[in-house]
Formats: C-alpha cells, structure tokens, sequence
C-alpha cells in the first residue's frame, strides 16, 4: 500500500496532484526533481537553471541507501507513507516515514537553493536519517549526480578531490558538486556509476577521482553509519553554479530522542546575506495536536545531559539563548522564528536546538524529547 500525505503547513503551497515534479526558485536560480517512483531504482531526474535564459545544467540526482546485510542498494521511492511539497519557494521537503516500510530507518529529504547573482547560486540537497526501531541500525547512503553542463555531455573537465567535483565545459559556466563528511567518492562515464547503484548486487564506490574528462557523473558514499535507536543524522551535498560556496551553511541532526515521535528541523539555509536580513525558522513537527511544548536553543550542544530525571538534554542548558514555549497546533506543529543580521561576524556561528512536548505515552511517561539539531550560518 502506497500513500502521500501533504503536511498542511506547506498543503497551500502544492497545486499539482502528488506524486508530481518539485521545483524551487530563488532568483534565476531553479532546481526541478522529478516525481517519485513506487518500483523503480533509476536516480530522479533533476533540473538546475541558473540564468534568465533558463539554460539546463543537470539530467540526474538522487538518493540510495543499503542497510548492512542488503543484497544491494536501494533508491529512496514511493513505498509506505511520504509526505512531501514544496515550502514558500526555496525548499523542497520529501518526508519517508519508514523507508521502504521496513520498519528500520526514516528519511527526510531537503532541497534548499539560493541566488547568487543573475547567473549564479547554490541548490543544497540534505538527507536526514533516523533510527525507528529499537535495534541498532548500520547503513551506507549515497548521494549520486550527473551534470550535462550548458545542456551538453561528453565535454566535461572534472578537477577537484574525494569531497569536490568542480565540473566545466567549453562553455566556461563552472559547476562544484561538494559532499560533508563522506568516505568514498567515484567519478565517470554514464552510465557506469549510476549501473553500479541501480543493479541487484552490493557495490562500493571505487575511489576513482579527479581528474576526469567526458561525461560527467559522480557518486559519494558514507560507509558504515550506526545509529542507536530513535538516533538521527544528516547527509549533505552542495551543488555551486559559479560561486566559490566558500562557507557552506549546515544543517545537521546529532544525539538521540526517545522515540520517533516529534522531531526538531527548519525549512530554510541558514544563510549569510549582508544585503539583507533573513528570517529563519526553527520548528517542531509530528508532536501531539494541542500540546505544551518548548523549543530550547543554545550556543553549544552537550551530550546527554540529565538535567531532570528522565530527559536527556542536547543543548547546553548553561548556554542557552532563548527557551520558547506554548501549545502545538492541531497538526502538532509548532515554529520559532529568528532574524539573521546583515552583521559578517556571524559567518560560521552555530547554534544548537532540540524540542520538547508534553505527552504521558512517552517512554518517560510526560514527555517527548527530540534528538539535537546544529545550524551554521554559512556566507557564498
């Protein structure tokens, strides 16, 4: 049994029957990706424009996973219940309740872009992971992407290291495709990468890297993740049309709930503009409808901090910056909003929040806890 839900945070938002093509724009940045697929494990096609002639840069991107013991690698699909649309019109969110419906893993996957200048930005696409059982879960992700530059294959220059693809043509438009924290990393021809996740054997990416001269597509894995029960953890790639992206922005889940109800995340880059101040939100989503919650920010995380009985805190409560509460709305959502400042000296500050809601199902028997959440302002 397959279902779509739309969140009624973003239902206004989505006009297109679901399953359906997501877009964001922001400026002449755009960035498209292709409906899901209940059966198949070809990657989703994907569009990245970034100038007013609306000149395609990308044919394929997307996501695979292999939990240990998986005979081979798996696309994320349309199996089970997903919830996905689009949020204002910079973010793509694509909600996995249980991947596959295998009662292991869920997913969240983020698409953010940002403009530049009139021919140039940033499209960042962001895997978030949690653990729904109550085992230990050990995984490998992988994140793959072909790029047709100016529209064209077989030209492409590739340079760059096991972290950054930095993909050209003879049209000169320069392309960095950039992974945090992976550990393997492939470069090469069509469709030799994309075979190598879409068969039905176990593959490892070969290391093969820049430089590299054809057609361009690249692979990073993250080999042999663990998460403990109701643990969460994030993925990200940052794709660069002609910006140097020299502080990415990062939003990255650590720490463990307990349990998988409730969850801390944002919908929004946190994001550097010295042109102007950005609204960022923090919210608190899947909660209980019409319950006390709060929402705790700090400069520095801890690790599981009992600071009351029964809670395991992931934010220092020493170094807090605000504690924000009141009662979730009937969809158990609740948000916090920040102004960035146009101030250069925030480059590289982050900030740490986790997110609390009453409930006497919990383990603890009142309250739900979420895992830690870190967002870092970056500058491009």
């Amino acid at each position: 049994m397959r279902t779509i839900l739309v969140s009624p945070i973003i239902l206004a938002a989505v006009a297109a029957a679901l399953p359906a093509q997501l877009t964001i724009t922001d400026g002449n940045m755009s960035a498209t990706t292709d409906a899901l697929s209940a059966t198949s494990q070809s990657p989703r096609s994907f569009d990245l424009l970034a100038d007013a002639l609306a000149v395609n840069h990308a044919y394929e991107h997307w996501w695979y996973y292999r939990v240990a013991g998986d005979t081979s690698e798996s696309a994320l699909r349309l199996v089970g219940t997903v919830n996905e649309g689009v949020v204002g019109t910079t973010h793509i969110d694509r909600d996995f309740a249980d991947v596959d419906s295998r009662g292991l893993l869920r997913m969240s996957l983020d698409m953010d872009t940002y403009s530049t200048g009139p021919a140039s930005g940033v499209v960042i696409s962001r895997l978030n992971v949690m653990n729904i059982s109550n085992a230990p879960v050990t995984f490998d992700i992988f994140a793959y992407t072909d790029l047709d530059v100016t529209g064209s294959s077989g030209n492409d220059s590739v340079t760059g290291n096991g972290s950054s693809h930095v993909v050209t043509d003879p049209s000169g438009v320069r392309i960095e495709v950039r992974a945090l924290g992976n550990d393997k990393s492939e470069v090469g021809a069509y469709p030799t990468i994309r075979n190598k996740l879409i068969n039905a054997v176990v593959d490892d990416l070969s290391d093969a890297l820049p430089p590299f001269a054809g057609d361009y597509t690249g692979a990073f894995q993250w080999q042999s993740r663990t998460l403990a029960p109701f643990a969460q953890t994030s993925f990200q790639v940052l794709l660069a049309v002609d910006t140097a992206a020299f502080a990415a922005p990062v939003v990255e889940y650590y720490g463990v709930g307990n349990g998988s109800n409730g969850e801390i995340q944002t919908d929004a880059l946190p994001l550097q503009d010295n042109a102007n101040i950005r609204q960022f939100s923090l919210q608190l989503v899947h909660a209980l409808p019409f319950t006390e919650f709060r929402i705790g920010t700090s400069v520095a995380p801890i690790n599981a901090f009992p600071i009351v009985p029964g809670i395991d805190m992931w934010v220092d409560p020493g170094l807090m910056i605000g504690l924000w509460g009141g009662f979730t709305d009937a969809n158990g959502f609740a948000q916090e909003s920040f102004l960035i400042p146009t101030s250069p000296y925030l480059t590289g500050f982050t900030a740490y929040t986790q997110g609390f809601y009453v409930d006497g199902a919990a383990p603890n028997g009142f309250v739900f806890y979420t895992t830690g959440l870190a967002t870092q302002i970056g500058k491009l």
